[in-house]
């Protein structure tokens, strides 16, 4: 009995890790679908409205970054300087901070500062700050990975920058620029407390309605727009899908005296990609450092001090369950030998990476709420749902880059499976593991819309930040988000420290 049950050990954890992923993860994500199953769809007014904000937002911030997220990966690869560390921290750091102090950060420098009224500029201003880091990453990825002899030969037959750029690195880093684009205006799709501070009435986005319907008790509409954002974000999943597989462009087009005077304004194009950075990304991200220095209001109260526990034991609580899930989970689509199934296992993470937290946290509280859950639970299982796929994707990554051989060459000298997991890839995979950790963690601290779909007593610091916000008491909001600030920061210096 023993023996059969060491044999079957490995079976039996994946089928642990499949059963928790289908029906603690994937099914409870996208519960909400099964309320459009009979059901009668109608689409209020004040709700196509507030798609329409959403769609109209992400696909300008999509634009935006486009142009800025490419040039700037562009400059970040090709750059020689030894100021590139700092380029390189400074691009991250928007993703990492909690959007709550990125939200009253920017509230703070447009709206106080500049004198900038609430509304869909101040979002768009918003959304492009927190999302760029996923165009320059997904991009700047793809370039790394072009052999530079490609260039080297069109040069040589006189082809311009513009024309070696256009027919030549583009369609080989062309995958990334989707990937970035996917990401883009999924993550601006999905936003919601960051947003609530910088939108008004008039420009309430589909996230911010989602909320605020399930607060209102509006259950039929809250269901439909929760539906509508899931299968947007299938629908960009599965358009992606298909332009990433689609191969051949035709680049062969080539206008030599125009693109040689497009070549020519690269140093303008440096210019401007600076200039945005500077005062679009940058200075409004730190601008909530800038503001403690004038308006230093350490406070510490009772109420505080829970949400900071509530926010630090869920953050913990999901990254700890999540890798003891995350990591066979990883291996099993890594080292699957069905193409399809793995495929399809990492299809389902994309699905949840990429839904709305608003609309996942709705869908959440529809499905745990029927079992009639402690409100604390469901909204450790909510953050351990949106927070699970970003476990999975470096850790899978990682050991797709360990050639497999290197384990069945342990194997035939004798070593254990055990022993081969432990000694082997595991030290191999540490980094992606403590990455995935950074960020499973910090997404899980810094969520607002997902918690607020869920809760209605427990309060995290980030739904805190957005009450104090509501209730005019910037200055306390000020001093909870720059020591999220900080926190981020120390976790940002943590995460590039593993990629070394």
């Amino acid at each position: 009995m023993t023996l059969n049950f060491k044999k079957h050990f490995g079976d039996l954890i994946y089928i642990a890790t499949i059963s928790f992923f289908v029906f603690i993860i994937f099914l409870p994500a996208i519960y909400v679908l099964s309320y459009a199953i009979g059901g009668k769809i109608e689409i209020s007014e004040e709700l196509a409205r507030a798609l329409s904000v959403s769609f109209l937002v992400a696909f300008t911030v999509t634009v935006v970054n486009l142009f800025f997220g490419v040039a700037l990966a562009w400059i970040f690869v090709k750059t020689k300087s030894k100021y590139k560390v700092w380029l390189d921290n400074l691009i991250d750091l928007p993703l990492i901070v909690p959007t709550a102090a990125l939200g009253l950060s920017v509230y703070l420098f447009w709206g106080e500062f500049w004198n900038l009224e609430k509304g869909i500029l101040m979002i768009i201003l918003l959304h492009v700050i927190f999302t760029l880091p996923y165009m320059v990453r997904s991009v700047a990825a793809s370039m790394e990975q072009i052999n530079d002899t490609y260039n080297e030969a069109a040069s040589t037959l006189g082809a311009s920058a513009f024309t070696l750029f256009r027919t030549i690195d583009f369609p080989l880093f062309k995958n990334g620029v989707v990937t970035g684009a996917v990401l883009t205006f999924t993550r601006s799709l999905s936003e919601t407390g960051a947003t609530t501070m910088v939108a008004s009435l008039a420009t309430m986005t589909a996230p911010v309605f989602v909320v605020n319907l399930k607060k209102s008790g509006d259950v039929p509409q809250a269901a439909i727009a929760s539906i509508i954002l899931i299968l947007s974000a299938l629908t960009i999943l599965f358009i992606a899908k298909f332009l990433t597989r689609k191969k051949h462009f035709n680049f062969n087009l080539i206008y030599p005296k125009f693109e040689r005077s497009l070549s020519n304004l690269s140093s303008v194009r440096n210019f401007i990609v600076t200039l945005f950075f500077l005062f679009i990304i940058l200075i409004p991200t730190f601008y909530i450092i800038f503001y403690n220095f004038t308006n230093f209001s350490p406070v510490f109260n009772s109420q505080i001090l829970q949400s900071f526990l509530t926010s630090f034991g869920i953050a913990f609580a999901v990254t700890i369950v999540g890798l003891l899930f995350a990591i066979p989970m990883a291996y099993f689509i890594a080292r699957s030998k069905s193409k399809r199934l793995s495929s399809l296992f990492e299809n389902m993470h994309d699905v949840v990476l990429l839904v709305p937290t608003s609309a996942l946290g709705f869908s959440l509280a529809m499905f745990w709420g029927k079992l009639q859950f402690n409100e604390l639970l469901i909204l450790t299982l909510s953050h351990l749902s949106f927070t699970f796929p970003l476990l999975v994707k470096p850790i899978t990554t990682a050991i797709r880059n360990v050639d497999f051989s290197i384990e069945e060459s342990a194997l035939c000298l004798g070593a254990s499976k055990r022993k081969v997991l432990t000694s082997i890839l595991f030290p191999l995979i540490t980094p992606a593991i403590v990455a995935g950790s950074i960020m499973a963690f910090m997404r899980s601290l810094s969520e607002t819309g997902a918690t607020l779909a869920v809760s209605h007593e427990v309060k995290t610091v980030s739904v805190l930040i957005v009450d104090l916000v509501k209730n005019d008491q910037l200055s306390e909001a000020g001093f909870l988000c720059f020591i999220l600030f900080m926190i981020a920061f120390i976790f940002l210096i943590t995460l590039k420290k593993t990629k070394h």
